[in-house]
C-alpha cells in the first residue's frame, strides 16, 4: 500500500505563482464587484470604464484564476509522485469538499460561485494527468474553443437558454432587505438550479483553462530561469496581434454593438482564442517583469493574497453581502456608488486583504479556509485508509 499524504505544508511554494494568483483575484474582485441601481448614479467617465473592462479585464482574469488551479493539480500530482502518495484518493476527497464549500459559497452567499466549477472540472483532470503535452493542447482547443464558442452561440444567437424567471429580480437580488429573500431569490438564479441553461458554457471554459494551466505545468513554463523563453515570446506577441482585436469585438458583442448574425457565427471562435492569448500575454509579462528587481519589490506584494486564495476569494464576497447589498441591513451601498466609486471601494479593499493576508503569514502557513480544507482532506484520507485496511 502506498503511504499516505504528509499533512505539512510544501515549502516549495513557488513565489512568482503566488504572486500571480493574487494578481488575478484583484482581476476577480474588479470583474464581480456589483454595481447598479434603479436607476443607476452615472458618471462622466462610464463610457471609458466600461470599454476599460470589457477590453482589460472581463474574462481575462478568470480566466488566469482558472489556469493556475489546473497548474496547482499539476504541481500537486507531481510532488505526490516524489512522495509515493495516495494522490487518488487524497485529491478526490479534496474536490468533493472543494465542492461542499463551493455549494456552501454559491447558496448561502453568493450565486456567481467558481468553486464547484473547479471541483467538478478537477475530477476528469485526475483521469488526464499522464496525458502528453500534445493530446493536453489539442482538448483545452476542443473545450476552450469549439465548445465555449459554439455554446455561446447557441446560447445567445439560437435562443437555447430559456430561463423561466424575469431578469428583473437580479436587482432584487441586490436590493431586498431580507436575507431570506436574498436566499430565495438567489436559489431562483443559480446557475446550478439552470444547470442546462447556464452551466454548459461555464463548465467548457473553465475545464479548457484548467488543461491549459496543467500544460503550462508540463512544460516548466514558470520556472523563472529555464522556462520557454520562445514560447513566452509568441504569448506575447498573440496576446497582442489577436487579443485586441478580440477584446475589441468582444466590448461590442457585450455592449449591444454588434449582433451574432449567420455571417458573424465564427466571431466568438475568434474571440476566444484572441482573449485566451491575451490572457497568456498577462501571464508571461507578469512572470517576466517578476524577474526584475524593481518590479519584484511591487509586484511580490500580491504573493501575500495569492497563498490565501480561497479565504480571500470568499472574503471578496463577504465584501459585496455586507458593503455593498441590502440584505445585511448595514452599508447597503448598492445603488448610492457611481462605477468609477465602485471601482475604488474594491481596490481599497484588495489593499485589505493584502495587508491582512501579509500578518496572518506571519503566524500562520495559510489561510483560515486553507487549513480548514487540507485538514479535512486528510482527515478523510486516513479514515479512507484505515477503513480499507480493517476490510
Amino acid at each position: 500500500m502506498k503511504a499516505p499524504l504528509n499533512p505539512k505544508t510544501d515549502s516549495r511554494r513557488i513565489e512568482v505563482v503566488d504572486a500571480l494568483r493574487g494578481f488575478a483575484l484583484l482581476g476577480v474582485l474588479y470583474a464581480n464587484i456589483p454595481f447598479g441601481g434603479n436607476p443607476p448614479i452615472e458618471s462622466v467617465y462610464d463610457d471609458t470604464i466600461h470599454f476599460l473592462y470589457n477590453f482589460l479585464i472581463s474574462k481575462k482574469f478568470i480566466t488566469i484564476f482558472s489556469m493556475l488551479f489546473g497548474f496547482g493539480f499539476y504541481i500537486q500530482f507531481s510532488r505526490a509522485k516524489e512522495k509515493v502518495t495516495n494522490f487518488k484518493s487524497y485529491f478526490l476527497i479534496r474536490m468533493g469538499l472543494l465542492f461542499l464549500i463551493g455549494c456552501i459559497h454559491s447558496f448561502v452567499l453568493w450565486n456567481g460561485d467558481i468553486l464547484m466549477s473547479y471541483a467538478f472540472g478537477g475530477v476528469f483532470l485526475l483521469l488526464l494527468r499522464n496525458w502528453s503535452v500534445k493530446r493536453l493542447v489539442i482538448l483545452a482547443v476542443v473545450f476552450n474553443v469549439l465548445l465555449t464558442g459554439a455554446t455561446f452561440i447557441g446560447n445567445t444567437a439560437l435562443g437555447w437558454a430559456v430561463y423561466d424567471y424575469d431578469f428583473a429580480i437580479i436587482t432584487d437580488l441586490a436590493m431586498t432587505n431580507s436575507y431570506w429573500e436574498y436566499l430565495r431569490i438567489n436559489w431562483i438564479t443559480s446557475p446550478w438550479v439552470n444547470f442546462l441553461n447556464d452551466m454548459p458554457l461555464t463548465l467548457f471554459f473553465t475545464f479548457g483553462n484548467m488543461l491549459v494551466g496543467m500544460i503550462l505545468g508540463k512544460i516548466h513554463f514558470f520556472s523563472l530561469e529555464n522556462g520557454p523563453k520562445r514560447l513566452k515570446r509568441w504569448f506575447v506577441g498573440l496576446g497582442i496581434i489577436l487579443g485586441i482585436p478580440a477584446s475589441y469585438y468582444f466590448h461590442l458583442i457585450m455592449t449591444g454593438n454588434l449582433e451574432l448574425d449567420i455571417p458573424q457565427l465564427w466571431v466568438p471562435f475568434a474571440i476566444l482564442i484572441g482573449m485566451l492569448f491575451q490572457s497568456l500575454a498577462y501571464i508571461t509579462m507578469f512572470v517576466e517583469l517578476y524577474r526584475a528587481p524593481i518590479f519584484k519589490k511591487v509586484l511580490s506584494g500580491f504573493k501575500y493574497v495569492g497563498k490565501t486564495a480561497l479565504t480571500n476569494y470568499l472574503g471578496q464576497t463577504v465584501l459585496y453581502l455586507i458593503v455593498i447589498y441590502h440584505c445585511s441591513n448595514l452599508f447597503q451601498l448598492y445603488g448610492k456608488l457611481s462605477e468609477p466609486e465602485t471601482y475604488l471601494l474594491a481596490t481599497l479593499f484588495f489593499i485589505f486583504q493584502a495587508i491582512t493576508s501579509y500578518y496572518w503569514l506571519k503566524t500562520w502557513k495559510q489561510g483560515p479556509v486553507e487549513y480548514v480544507w487540507k485538514k479535512m482532506s486528510y482527515s478523510k484520507l486516513k479514515t479512507t485508509i484505515n477503513y480499507g485496511q480493517a476490510i
